[in-house]
């Protein structure tokens, strides 16, 4: 199976540096939607057997850009982004200034729930082993998932077997990452992309 990861396109938090997980739930900007045509063109040659997004408005928008509307999608909340608890919706400079060590030493970051009351990175891999287990496909199908950078980024962790996600590089807006999935083997070929 080859796996299509993609990140939304840019959306009005994201504009104004505001930190949104789960509970944020903001539109695409005009630049997003010109990111997610850029990778609809990206995309155009390839026929997806099945499309899964995120329930989160930046993600679905970015998916009816990218398949149109007349494609069905599934949405599925075990791929919303990550919870940041008590900083989604904070402004990222407010909080590297409050917080300045959980930002500066990205290993502490996967700590931050104790302080913020949002999830730890092994309560997102679980929702997405589960959304794992229960994609069902034929060797050959080829699936596009659309959802958001933190979780992409400990996906990829979480299939590569990855001990320390933060040492990914969130992929950028709009982005593709692509994984092959075979015989119980990952294989990353695009990682933000």
């Amino acid at each position: 199976m080859e796996l299509y990861l993609v990140r939304h396109g840019q959306s009005k938090a994201n504009a104004a540096h505001i930190l949104q997980g789960a509970k944020v739930d903001t539109s695409l900007t005009s630049k997003g939607r010109q990111q997610a045509e850029l990778t609809k063109e990206r995309l155009l040659d390839h026929h997806f057997d099945r499309v899964y997004v995120s329930p989160l408005r930046r993600a679905s928008e970015t998916a009816q850009i990218i398949v149109g509307e007349s494609t069905t999608m599934t949405f599925d909340p075990r791929l919303v982004e990550f919870d940041y608890g008590s900083w989604d919706g904070q402004k990222i400079e407010d909080l590297l200034d409050q917080y300045p060590e959980y930002f500066h030493d990205l290993i502490h970051f996967g700590q931050s729930w104790k302080i913020s009351g949002g999830e730890h990175y092994q309560q997102a891999q679980t929702r997405l082993k589960s959304f794992m287990a229960d994609l069902k496909s034929d060797v050959n199908d080829q699936v596009l998932v659309v959802s958001h950078g933190m979780t992409i980024k400990l996906w990829v962790a979480l299939l590569l077997g990855l001990n320390h996600p933060e040492n990914l590089a969130e992929p950028a807006n709009a982005s593709v990452t692509k994984i092959s999935l075979t015989n119980n083997q990952s294989i990353l070929k695009i990682y933000g992309g």
